[in-house]
């Protein structure tokens, strides 16, 4: 006799992101020296992980092999890009991006084809692009 509890990730695209953004309190997302930066870069720290974690559901189209993106990995995005826009003048983009889809997320992945798709999110999720004003994560333009 026991119950076993299970923390699954929410369902669909938008709760994802928005359960992972909405949990920072105010203090944490007013906690850098370039809150513009911050904030933009914050969010498309959750919308990678919502997009990464998405894609499970779609089986081998998704990804060839199936990965287990936890929010720890989205965690030590988070506390790392909070550091890098700290302590540089300049945002170093091939840090972040080398971090994020060879560390942190990248750590998991083991098909050659997923590792370049990974990269290829990476790429466009954290690049100096995304701090242009107008600019929109999806083509949709609900995210942005």
């Amino acid at each position: 006799d026991g119950a076993k509890m299970v923390n699954e990730p929410p369902k669909g695209l938008r709760t994802n992101v928005a359960g992972s953004y909405l949990a920072f309190e105010k203090d944490f997302l007013d906690a850098c020296s370039k809150p513009y930066e911050w904030r933009k870069l914050l969010f498309g720290v959750c919308f990678l992980h919502a997009v990464l974690q998405d894609r499970r559901k779609f089986g081998p189209l998704g990804w060839n092999i199936l990965y287990e993106f936890a929010a720890g990995d989205m965690d030590c995005c988070v506390q790392q890009l909070q550091l890098f826009l700290n302590d540089y003048e300049e945002i170093p983009w091939a840090v972040l991006q080398f971090l994020e889809a060879e560390i942190n997320y990248g750590g998991r992945v083991t098909d050659d084809k997923d590792r370049r798709l990974l990269n290829t999110i990476v790429k466009g999720l954290t690049s100096p692009e995304v701090l242009e004003k107008g600019y929109k994560f999806s083509e949709s333009g609900i995210y942005y």
